[in-house]
């Protein structure tokens, strides 16, 4: 219990004084505009996702993170065309602790993507929005409240924050390339999508502290990533590896694996009365940190899916060694899926 008490003082005083760290998801690709800017429209003419993260419930008050974001192509996907924009829109809610310390946020994406040729792809994005931060002071526990024993909401906090809730500003950019292979003949399975890209955000460098908005200022953090959805030739199954990468301030991120994705049925091109089912497992690696098991289910033009994070670093002595609960759900009314032609 002391451990516990002595951590909550350690997180609260951190989050308050240090660097802030972004929000992250495990499925790191269904939260897409967190990831890459650019991939707004990049893989289907019209998605919409929604996901949920808990973190570290065992410590008595959890971190909790809500997503929703929506991208669609907004020129005709023509094959004839050299290009086609994109647009995409994305909230988020980031509340930590026992103080309620919230990050709500909302931010526009545009993206334009360039053929290359009719397998290859550059996309360019730019990225705007604004954030609020806010926190109650009533409901912290400090230091200054240890009486020797335990805590003492009676003893005085000794804290003053001029700053409890503010907003700013925000900027970003990316640059993704794409490349996407695919053949009508689906009894042989032969399709390919490779994406690699790089952005940054918060290039304004926004004041981000609650101390001192003159001196604290949001790091950049640089994202790269390249991930696939690669079909076994002559089966029903396809890997979709992934490699993402994030660094922000001193603070570095590098999570890794692949999911499996099998296909109970591919869905009818001509008639649409059947529809694609497929299930998906995966199996990842927050390197230092975390394995990081995962489930998902597409039937038609919607996914759910499920990741859990098993924690192996220091933390897991406090943490019993449970890490994070996280869900989300999509509707994709494209073929990103890489089962499905029908336009």
């Amino acid at each position: 219990m002391k451990n516990a008490f002595y951590l909550s003082i350690a997180l609260a005083v951190n989050t308050l004084t240090l660097q802030a760290q972004d929000i992250h998801f495990s499925n790191t690709e269904y939260a897409p505009l967190i990831l890459n800017p650019a991939l707004a429209g990049a893989n289907s003419p019209l998605q919409a996702n929604l996901a949920y993260r808990t973190q570290w419930g065992q410590l008595g008050s959890s971190f909790r993170t809500a997503m929703a974001s929506f991208d669609a192509r907004v020129t005709e996907d023509n094959t004839s065309k050299t290009n086609f924009l994109a647009l995409g829109v994305q909230f988020f809610n980031d509340r930590i602790g026992e103080m309620g310390m919230a990050t709500n946020s909302v931010s526009l994406a545009v993206a334009d993507h360039i053929r290359i040729d009719s397998k290859n792809r550059l996309s360019l994005a730019i990225n705007g929005g604004y954030a609020i931060r806010s926190f109650d002071n009533m409901e912290g526990r400090w230091a200054s409240q240890f009486d020797g024993v335990g805590y003492n909401g009676a003893l005085p906090s000794g804290e003053d924050f001029s700053n409890q809730n503010f907003g700013y500003f925000d900027l970003g950019a990316g640059v993704l390339y794409t490349f996407e292979k695919k053949v009508k003949a689906m009894a042989k399975n032969v399709d390919k999508r490779v994406n690699v890209g790089i952005a940054a955000y918060h290039l304004t460098r926004p004041n981000n502290s609650f101390i001192d908005l003159e001196t604290e200022r949001l790091p950049v953090r640089y994202t790269g990533f390249i991930n696939a959805d690669i079909s076994v030739y002559g089966t029903s199954g396809a890997f979709l590896p992934g490699v993402y990468y994030q660094r922000q301030g001193n603070f570095s991120q590098l999570l890794l694996g692949t999911n499996y994705r099998y296909s109970f049925n591919k869905g009818s091109n001509y008639t649409g009365f059947e529809l694609p089912l497929s299930i998906s497992l995966g199996l990842f690696a927050r390197v230092k940190d975390s394995f990081i098991g995962k489930l998902m289910i597409d039937w038609d033009r919607f996914s759910v899916g499920y990741a859990y994070d098993f924690t192996y670093s220091r933390l897991s002595s406090n943490s019993n060694p449970l890490g994070a609960s996280e869900i989300f759900v999509r509707f994709n009314m494209g073929d990103g899926g890489g089962f499905r032609y029908r336009k």
